[in-house]
């Protein structure tokens, strides 16, 4: 896929409300990459916000090259965008997991422990067996 082409791909998705994509030319590092921006409305998920209900609204990002050059349809490049957002999804969730009554975050993806804990214990074996199950597809 051409950069300009995925340039223009991602800059007109939609995703969930208050959530921008742009995306720039990064070869100039990485042949055939392009860097992408996004911006998206979270919460601050600070310690001490947890009892509080995290009522703090924040604007935060995520910056991340993207291989485009091998990109034979848009649709690759879609999967490539949708993985990168569920990962985003995925490091927001481990910076809310609290445990009551401390609220210790066990897989805070910005302490050396979350992420070690992260890394030890990302798969049982069980997230085969049950990953649609959750969604009662099934």
């Amino acid at each position: 896929m051409e950069i300009g082409s995925a340039i223009r791909l991602v800059e007109g998705l939609i995703y969930k409300p208050g959530w921008t994509f742009t995306a720039t030319d990064h070869t100039n590092r990485f042949e055939g990459t392009i860097k992408v921006r996004v911006e998206y409305p979270a919460r601050n998920s600070n310690r001490d916000q947890a009892d509080k209900g995290y009522p703090e609204e924040i604007t935060t990002y995520a910056e991340f090259p993207l291989m485009v050059g091998d990109c034979s349809d848009d649709r690759t490049l879609y999967r490539r965008i949708l993985s990168a957002i569920a990962e985003i999804e995925l490091h927001e969730a481990r910076e809310f997991l609290r445990v009551a009554p401390t609220n210790w975050a066990p897989f805070h993806p910005h302490r050396i422990d979350g992420m070690k804990a992260w890394l030890k214990y990302r798969d049982d074996g069980m997230a085969a067996l049950y990953g649609d199950l959750q969604f009662g597809i099934a």
